[in-house]
């Protein structure tokens, strides 16, 4: 079995666990700082030919604040000491310092398309701004995990999540700033533009009650 169904294969299992939970994490995946911080870092495109659906994709800029965030959420949901929080918080902090970081969650109705991470992907990314393409020097399949489920409700049973690692501009972090990141293969393009409000993005994965 390739990777990739292995993939879509332990996301159902996984999905199935979550709906067998009793009860959902503390605080909800859906509120407090973690939650209006995540959302508002997060773009998603859609990919049609004709009606048929290509490709879905969910991208979540990690910026300071958001990777911030992230670590004192997490922080809460496993218990962790001052001192493991402090320690996050600085690694966070210097990696956010060298590099621009997005989590991006990917469905393609052809499993085969779903390849970011492949030395010779079907795709180009690019992170556009300041009238500039800047090309990835990492990207990197990830493990669906329960602390990624959870983290990102909004990511679908099929996606594939890569973490996408950009050069740091050279006039300095794009928070706050008009930038695009952008999909592009021979299917066509997928575009998140962060200068434009981004769409609600309604839980996919199975959110127990409190």
């Amino acid at each position: 079995m390739s990777r990739r169904a292995l993939s879509a294969a332990a996301a159902l299992a996984l999905c199935a666990g979550c709906a067998a939970l009793s009860r959902s994490p503390k605080p909800s995946p859906m509120e407090g700082e973690w939650a209006a911080k995540r959302d508002a870092a997060s773009r998603r495109a859609y990919l049609y030919d004709g009606l048929s659906h290509r490709a879905t994709v969910t991208s979540t800029h990690l910026s300071l604040a958001v990777r911030e965030a992230r670590a004192r959420r997490l922080a809460l949901w496993l218990g962790w000491t001052p001192a493991e929080l402090d320690q996050r918080l600085a690694q966070e902090r210097t990696e956010a310092a060298c590099s621009e970081e997005f989590l991006v969650f990917l469905y393609t109705a052809e499993p085969l398309f779903n390849d970011l991470d492949a030395p010779r992907s079907n795709w180009r990314v690019a992170l556009q701004v300041d009238g500039a393409d800047l090309l990835p020097t990492k990207i990197t399949g990830l493990d669906r995990d329960a602390a990624t489920v959870f983290l990102y409700p909004f990511m679908g049973p099929f996606d594939v999540v890569y973490r996408v690692t950009v050069p740091m501009p050279t006039a300095g972090p794009i928070d706050g700033r008009a930038f695009t990141l952008e999909l592009a293969s021979a299917l066509g393009k997928l575009d998140m533009d962060f200068a434009k409000p981004g769409p609600e993005l309604i839980p996919q994965q199975p959110v127990p009650p409190p």
